[in-house]
């Protein structure tokens, strides 16, 4: 029997028909993870996740190579999926990817400035409203790769931040686009990692299998 997973909440339902069309009871989410013939809640859980659309993931880490790998094979997958790539992540790891993939892969990406999208004056329905705009723009499947630096984050109430998971959740549902948040546990407060476990359905860490997250707490924006 098909089990779904719902992208909006991570409810767990079985389904006699393996029909996504019904809403979610629990959040009245439409976006679905489906695990065919599965014969447990258990089983599904404990299964590794690939990115889909709507997907809302983290990747919490410590060490930058490991970091490199998995975001360059996260974007990768998303250019042989023919989405448009989009990336605002910390410099650093940004100028790493870039030279991973290649000149061909990033021949269509847009390349944003973390250090202003989450800089000084950082506010979070702006930041969403750019995202938005910008996705709309595309008008196509978008994979985005985004997350602050520890400068940046150094001045930004982790609450703030918080609220901006919430709205960028519902954000990246709303537009279908697919999304992963980098939280580099070195260089950003101490105070971010819980923001990191708690606002991501679907997690990674150090780039290891990306996972359902257990610790995910749903709440609207």
């Amino acid at each position: 029997m098909p089990v779904l997973e719902c992208s909006r909440c991570n409810e767990l339902y079985y389904s006699a028909h393996g029909s996504t069309e019904q809403s979610c009871d629990a959040c009245d989410g439409r976006a679905w993870r489906m695990f065919e013939d599965e014969v447990s809640f258990a089983r599904v859980s404990a299964l590794p996740r690939t990115f889909q659309p709507g997907d809302h993931g983290v990747l919490l880490y410590t060490d930058d190579v490991e970091a490199v790998a998995f975001c360059s094979r996260y974007l990768q997958e998303g250019v042989e999926r023919g989405e448009r790539l989009v990336i605002a992540v910390p410099a650093e790891l940004r100028r790493a990817v870039i030279a991973t993939l290649g000149a061909a892969a990033m021949e269509s990406a847009i390349v944003l400035e973390a250090e202003r999208l989450y800089g000084p004056g950082f506010d979070p329905e702006a930041t969403a409203r750019e995202y938005d705009q910008l996705i709309k723009q595309l008008d196509g499947p978008t994979r985005i790769l985004s997350g602050p630096d520890g400068e940046c984050a150094a001045g930004i109430d982790p609450e703030v931040f918080r609220h901006y998971e919430r709205v960028a959740h519902e954000l990246v549902l709303d537009l279908g686009a697919t999304a992963l948040c980098v939280y580099d546990g070195h260089r950003l407060p101490m105070a971010f990692s819980p923001v990191a476990i708690d606002k991501h359905p679907l997690i990674s860490r150090n780039g290891g299998h990306l996972c359902r997250n257990s610790d995910f707490r749903y709440e609207t924006a």
